[in-house]
């Protein structure tokens, strides 16, 4: 069944407020991540696809466009609307990390390093040099998967994000055979939490 248009609305409202709140800490990563849980559970309310789909599409051809558009707008003399300037220089970073490598980007080049030289099947468990050695922070949260990618390899990278979309898979399984709405928001958010965490990680 679809909500009336009023309580899509209100949803929103409440979903809004603890995100500014959080993003004004200022910590926007957790607040985008409070955000996406909402925005699951008024999906599976029935929120219409007509929706949803040029949602998508902006928000795609947004990021595309901060990718391609990398040169111009990461130059020192331009500012942000909104973002702090640290902000900025985090998604610059990140787009390109070679352009800091000994500050914000060092992390990035020595994560990528790490994945890189787990090859194949890996260096075996505990046996991790960059992560051992101190060259990754974090490497318990943040950084977790720079530092399972050395260890376990390839092979063990593919083999967790199996195991994930096998537990995503069987998790919106469950929340299409709940008995009753909440249950099926309360199971449908939860399983696309952990979506959105993997796949931010």
């Amino acid at each position: 069944g679809m909500l009336p248009w009023p309580d899509f609305i209100a949803a929103f409202g409440l979903m809004l407020l603890p995100f500014f709140l959080i993003a004004k800490q200022p910590d926007l990563g957790t607040g985008i991540l409070v955000l996406a849980a909402g925005l699951y559970v008024i999906f599976f309310a029935g929120l219409p696809w007509k929706l949803i789909v040029p949602a998508v599409v902006l928000a795609a051809a947004g990021a595309t466009t901060l990718v391609l558009s990398e040169d111009r707008i990461c130059q020192p003399d331009v500012t942000w609307p909104v973002l702090k300037p640290y902000q900025k220089h985090r998604i610059c970073t990140l787009l390109d990390p070679s352009k800091d490598p000994l500050g914000k980007g060092f992390h990035i080049i020595q994560g990528m390093i790490a994945i890189g030289s787990g090859g194949i099947t890996g260096k075996g468990f505990m046996q991790g040099t960059q992560t051992h050695l101190e060259f990754i922070p974090e490497r318990t949260t943040d950084f977790i998967f720079a530092a399972f990618g050395e260890e376990f390899g390839l092979m063990g990278a593919l083999a967790l994000l199996a195991g994930f979309t096998a537990l995503i898979l069987r998790g919106l399984m469950i929340a299409s055979d709940a008995p009753t709405l909440f249950t099926r928001l309360m199971a449908g958010a939860v399983t696309l939490s952990f979506f959105t965490f993997v796949f931010v990680n």
